[in-house]
């Protein structure tokens, strides 16, 4: 895997950081529900687990923009949102099943470090 981005100024439109996993493919976001990717975990540049998806934001015409994102906490209490353009994110989808794999080029920390979202 290659990466490059310093989020959050990474490159948009795509989350085009090579995340590669065997069994799966890039899924384009036209073809995405919120269904498929809310509550997903969100593997950092590393492959470590960094967070979940824990809603995602919509524009007037249905098209995701941004994903909310915790970081830490347990069950929900205690973790620190973010948010991030949806462009950032590189979803993966199982060739053959559902699973959807979520990926950031940044890790726990990063995050952990930006502004705090309370929406």
């Amino acid at each position: 895997m290659s990466y490059s981005s310093n989020l959050p100024h990474g490159p948009s439109g795509g989350g085009a950081y090579g995340f590669v996993r065997n069994g799966y493919s890039k899924a384009e976001a036209r073809d995405l529900t919120t269904a498929d990717v809310e509550n997903s975990k969100v593997y950092g540049r590393n492959d470590e687990t960094i967070g979940s998806v824990s809603s995602l934001k919509l524009d007037a015409n249905g098209k995701i923009t941004d994903a909310v994102i915790d970081v830490g906490g347990f069950l929900g209490m205690g973790a620190h949102s973010v948010v991030i353009p949806f462009g950032e994110l590189t979803v993966l989808r199982e060739t053959h099943g559902s699973d959807v794999r979520v990926h950031l080029d940044t890790t726990k920390d990063r995050l952990k470090a930006m502004p705090h979202h309370d929406g």
